[in-house]
């Protein structure tokens, strides 16, 4: 910045050119100069000559704090023409406020989740936590249903703040992050992968594109971390252990949560409001703390969208087999893969792209476009400092040439094919297929996002196909499994398992009876959704061929799941042990969905999906596939999507 170059000669006067320095001198008195009075030519002094625009980003740190006066000292060394300031919580004493953006602003556009929740507890932060956990599991339900009906992904995060983040600090009175890690681990159930710490000496969320479908973080531990410049639009729930008696705390944290996802609300209640759960203080204080610190941050006119709930004790309950199941061994079919001599999970990662001929992914044929003959447009207001303020906003055109350029359209494809050579290929080849329509490039530009959206359906269809057809080719050449035979790898059913639970919170009754042939008990209500997943728990628990069912708890570290040619895991929701008239056992998968989800592309797959495994389980390969301890002899399987319209005794059958 302050070094002399010879590359900025042209942009000064020529030494020998006396008149000319000494007009560059009058009007830029302090620019830098050596000893003997000479001009440095640098980019410093460049800039200066020049009176640029400054754009000043978190604006407020200039004013306070320290290193603020350098800050002010460094701006106006400058000599700018204009200091654009941007920022939450601006200096009203000091700064000229030309632009507010209220909270009622914000709200008008769908671009924060509201209400606010708060709920304050005491005990013990553990309680605190597993409420926490409690909540995001409601959130994401509503965020399967949103998808499944829409399309729409939306994944809730939850940002937990501790006290300690550092590795030599492990270990003391103070909550620190690996505590709060180990127990959404090992107590709530929580997959490692699922949990993330965020400080200045460890980052793991480095380089995560939280927004994609292929990420498995669910929650976010910090102390610090987040208080600024990190922005996530999936973050819904915000729990705060470190004693939260600190309103700059909840101010800063606040803006964390808030941000709703697209910038448009969804109609689902639970996905437009957001959640904020602090420990060891009271209710109405929380509230008051959470209203301060919006009203900290600008985002006035909401103080009627801050509600306050008492928070419900929260226990963690062992829920385990009833008597007549416990210590016998109960083994699930799980979809493996040949490892050496033996067998290991199938991976899609390991298992199936690698033989994926991405040369033969290719772009899909563009969507029709017709030219626009609108051109790109903003909207502008002509601000004026007079008596008259802000006139109406206009409509303008911009006066530019925007170019849909490669490294645009490789960003959209990045997560779906690994290879970079060609994702470039394939977004070289969309652009050429783009412009050889004859349109401008304008045209191309305003409709670019519609071809993105195209594009990545095209090539997640295409990688689709080949992943079916390398699965089941592994399936019938033996290198994928899917059997019952009694042992490990295959899964072995737990024999209890840990659950939270409230004081409000009901086993689940049948014409005022606990439900009897499930295999473990207690079952609470939550843990079956109201409607066509209870009648179906009903219908089960009362059929005589039903020996025991499960309810699967979806996404539980260690929880049963099934795998096919696509990265996702399938979840279903109930497994259950049937004996036909024959007395042979048979195993029911079942998954439950309404019936407008018909014709979804995820039930398709999970259709295509179930009926390969039916069919690979029931066919007879000779090494021993069907022996299930619980019932020896041959147990056949039956795997099915139940919608609403079909008749349960036609899924028995």
């Amino acid at each position: 910045m302050y070094k002399d170059s010879g590359r900025y000669m042209t942009l000064s006067p020529k030494e020998v050119d006396g008149p000319a320095i000494a007009a560059l001198l009058a009007d830029n008195p302090d620019l830098e100069r050596y000893e003997d009075g000479t001009v440095m030519q640098s980019l410093f002094n460049v800039s200066k000559m020049q009176r640029p625009v400054v754009v000043l980003d978190e604006a407020h740190k200039a004013y306070g704090g320290n290193g603020a006066t350098e800050s002010v000292r460094a701006v106006n060394r400058l000599d700018p023409k204009l200091v654009v300031e941007l920022t939450a919580t601006p200096n009203r004493n000091i700064s000229n406020l030309l632009v507010d953006i209220s909270g009622l602003d914000l709200k008008k556009e769908q671009m924060i989740k509201l209400p606010v929740e708060v709920t304050a507890s005491g005990g013990e932060w553990r309680d605190t936590l597993a409420r926490a956990c409690g909540r995001l599991n409601e959130f994401q339900a509503a965020a399967s249903v949103l998808e499944g009906g829409s399309g729409r992904y939306i994944r809730p995060i939850a940002v937990v703040r501790v006290e300690r983040t550092g590795k030599a600090q492990v270990g003391g009175d103070r909550i620190h992050a690996e505590d709060a890690r180990n127990y959404l681990v090992n107590h709530l159930g929580e997959a490692p992968e699922a949990v993330r710490v965020k400080s200045s000496e460890k980052d793991e969320i480095a380089g995560q594109d939280l927004l994609s479908p292929y990420s498995s973080v669910r929650w976010i531990i910090a102390k610090a971390a987040l208080m600024e410049g990190w922005d996530c639009p999936f973050a819904y729930v915000l729990v705060m252990l470190d004693n939260t008696s600190s309103k700059r705390a909840i101010t800063q944290l606040m803006g964390r949560v808030m941000r709703q996802p697209h910038a448009r609300w969804t109609g689902v209640p639970d996905l437009d409001k957001c959640y904020v759960n602090c420990w060891k203080t009271k209710v109405d204080d929380a509230v008051m703390q959470v209203k301060s610190g919006l009203e900290h941050e600008v985002l006035t006119g909401l103080d009627h969208d801050v509600v306050g709930s008492d928070a419900v004790d929260v226990e963690v309950t062992t829920v385990r087999r009833r008597d007549r199941f416990r210590q016998r061994d109960i083994f699930l079919p799980k979809v493996l893969h040949r490892h050496g001599d033996g067998w290991r999970d199938l991976s899609y990662q390991r298992h199936i792209l690698p033989h994926i001929d991405w040369a033969g992914i290719t772009a899909p044929t563009p969507a029709a476009v017709t030219s626009s003959s609108l051109g790109l447009f903003e909207e502008t207001a002509a601000v004026d400092l007079g008596d008259s303020g802000v006139s109406d906003a206009t409509r303008q055109l911009i006066d530019s040439d925007p170019v849909i350029t490669l490294s645009w359209v490789t960003r959209h494809l990045t997560d779906l094919v690994p290879d970079a050579w060609q994702v470039a290929r394939i977004a070289g080849d969309l652009i050429e297929s783009l412009r050889n329509l004859g349109l401008s490039e304008a045209d191309i530009y305003v409709q670019r996002r519609d071809q993105m959206v195209r594009l990545r359906e095209g090539v997640a269809d295409q990688i689709e196909a080949q992943a079916e057809q390398v699965f089941t080719g592994k399936l019938k050449g033996g290198d994928i499994r899917f059997d019952l035979e009694a042992s490990e790898p295959n899964y072995r059913m737990q024999e209890e398992f840990s659950l939270t639970v409230t004081a409000n919170d009901h086993s689940l009754e049948q014409a005022g009876k606990p439900v009897q042939n499930s295999l473990f008990e207690p079952v609470f209500e939550k843990q079956i959704d109201t409607g066509l997943e209870r009648d179906f728990a009903f219908y089960v628990d009362q059929h005589e061929a039903i020996q025991w069912w499960y309810r699967v708890a979806v996404r539980q570290q260690h929880e049963y799941c099934l795998r096919g040619w696509n990265q996702d895991l399938i979840w279903p929701d109930f497994a259950a042990m049937s004996s036909n008239g024959d007395g042979t056992p048979r195993l029911l998968v079942v998954e439950t969905k309404g019936g407008h989800l018909a014709g979804n592309p995820d039930a398709e797959y999970k259709t295509k999906v179930f009926a390969t495994l039916e069919e690979s389980l029931n066919r007879d390969r000779g090494y021993g596939c069907g022996e299930v301890s619980l019932d020896n002899g041959n147990t056949k399987g039956r795997f099915r999507i139940m919608f609403r319209e079909e008749s349960f005794a036609e899924v028995m059958a």
